[in-house]
């Protein structure tokens, strides 16, 4: 899908979007109410119900059901003739644009800031918002009026043919803020696919956007949230594991959870004890600039570890085959992108955030 498409968010208090296209939101308890403008007419009522992450959840099965339609017939456990018949059925399905989940009615029907393709229908077709790469849900996070000073991404793509990420989702996201439809908001710049992985930003934690004084900004435009960049990468376990693996045995879900750890720890202080320092850093770098506050020393010894300094290799070296960071892993290799340990790592990240700021000071 094309970087021009309007990005729509949930949250538990409204859904909506920034994007100059629509440029509103609708209350998420009553997101099943016929507005029209805006309003509920005299005499309508307020439905309730559609608050639900089941739906949410639901409306990025496209996403699944383009990834099945393209890979099916890869899949070695499946019998060809099933994989026809299920191409068959999605190609209809397809057709009919019965795989985009349409939101009835439309919440912004009507809605005056609205384009007039999503104004004037009466439903809301939405698909999942990896469909323009932007894997990582950064562009909501970026708006300037959400006052965010670090965002932490967390990057589990499958964007190497050995599905390991390289920051498509950043380039996405930073692609986009060139364009018109993001009217003003900023980025922080990054390097292409090969200087990824060249310079190894693509296993380690990287820091984005570190020196606000770099940003030239016009009317109305302010500095980006400084971005930490945190990839999928093998530590002790491939966790490179196919969407399409439904099962697991305990020690490899346990290999794969211990990994998104070491992300989210480096080692668990193996390759920087400083680690949980520089997160606070990363935390606390925008509050430092905007007071007008000397940088710690500390601080800046992570800054200069951690933040990218604007090097370019983009020479074509091969195919990107990584071996375990840490003595041997236990967990074998498999194509695909693992979920579960990096909601995992997540939390763990913010863990070790809390711990930093204790550290810091």
């Amino acid at each position: 899908m094309s970087l021009n498409a309007t990005v729509f968010e949930f949250n538990p208090f409204e859904m909506g979007s920034f994007d100059p296209t629509v440029k509103g939101f609708v209350p998420t308890q009553y997101i099943g109410s016929n507005f029209s403008n805006g309003v509920i007419s005299d005499g309508g009522k307020c439905v309730a119900g559609f608050d639900s992450a089941s739906f949410v959840m639901g409306t990025s099965s496209s996403l699944f059901n383009i990834f099945l339609f393209q890979n099916v017939s890869q899949i070695d456990s499946i019998p060809g003739f099933v994989a026809d018949t299920i191409v068959s059925i999605l190609s209809d399905l397809d057709d009919d644009h019965n795989d985009i989940a349409q939101w009835a009615p439309n919440p912004f029907h009507q809605w005056s800031s609205a384009t007039k393709s999503i104004a004037d229908s009466t439903e809301l077709a939405l698909v999942d918002g990896g469909e323009d790469l932007q894997n990582i849900p950064l562009t909501p996070l970026i708006e300037p009026k959400r006052n965010i000073d670090v965002i932490f991404a967390i990057d589990s793509s499958a964007d190497t043919p050995q599905n390991w990420p390289n920051a498509t989702a950043l380039r996405a996201t930073w692609d986009r803020s060139l364009s018109p439809i993001a009217n003003g908001t900023l980025f922080p710049p990054v390097p292409d696919a090969n200087t990824f992985v060249n310079l190894g930003l693509n296993s380690r934690p990287t820091f984005f956007g570190c020196d606000p004084a770099n940003f030239t900004l016009g009317p109305g435009q302010v500095v980006p949230p400084l971005i930490v960049y945190i990839p999928n990468a093998p530590y002790t376990a491939m966790s490179n594991v196919s969407t399409f693996t439904s099962t697991y045995s305990d020690a490899q879900r346990n290999d794969i959870i211990r990994n998104g750890f070491d992300v989210a720890t480096q080692g668990n202080g193996t390759f920087d004890e400083k680690w949980p320092a520089c997160v606070a850093c990363a935390v606390l770098s925008r509050s430092l600039w905007r007071s007008g506050t000397p940088m710690p020393s500390e601080c800046a010894n992570c800054f200069s570890r951690y933040c990218w300094n604007g090097s370019i290799d983009s020479a074509d070296k091969g195919a990107y085959l990584p071996t375990f960071k840490i003595g041997n892993g236990t967990t074998t290799a498999s194509s695909g992108v693992d979920r579960l340990a990096w909601s995992f790592s997540l939390t763990v990240a913010f863990g070790v955030m809390s711990l930093a700021w204790a550290l810091l000071g």
